[in-house]
């Protein structure tokens, strides 16, 4: 009787282990996903505003704005995080990317890119905004 009622508490103990683990897994993937789908959203932004307005533009306050409660406060000058090659018609990459620290299930670099082509030129612009996850 005593093995039968340790067995029965073993497998509970597991099973409430498993379904812990399960949870924060989900939770885990779940707030990836939100970040990446909001750092999608910002590189989509950023390179039309850089494509539209050029790189004299401030992104900070516009980028702010979209960005989720899971992404630190962004100060963005276009002219600091754009190298540009270019003169007056140019493609546009943005990359938006951020070091992974704070998941215990990924371990990665999380990032976007967007690309805006001129069909006139192929001087490029490319614009690397690097975010950081708030804790």
């Amino acid at each position: 009787m005593k093995k039968a009622y340790i067995e029965n508490v073993l497998l509970w103990m597991v099973m409430f282990i498993g379904f812990v683990t399960l949870f924060f897994f989900v939770i885990d993937y779940a707030t990836i996903i939100r970040i990446k789908d909001n750092m999608d959203a910002i590189s989509d932004y950023g390179a039309r505003v850089v494509a539209n307005d050029g790189v004299g533009s401030d992104l900070s306050a516009t980028i702010n704005s979209m960005k989720v409660n899971g992404i630190n406060s962004v100060s963005a000058d276009t002219s600091s995080i754009c190298t540009t090659n270019a003169n007056n018609a140019y493609q546009v990459i943005f990359v938006t990317q951020t070091t992974n620290t704070e998941f215990k299930f990924f371990g990665n670099q999380l990032g976007s890119k967007r690309v805006v082509f001129n069909e006139n030129s192929s001087d490029t612009i490319t614009c690397t905004l690097n975010i950081t996850l708030s804790n």
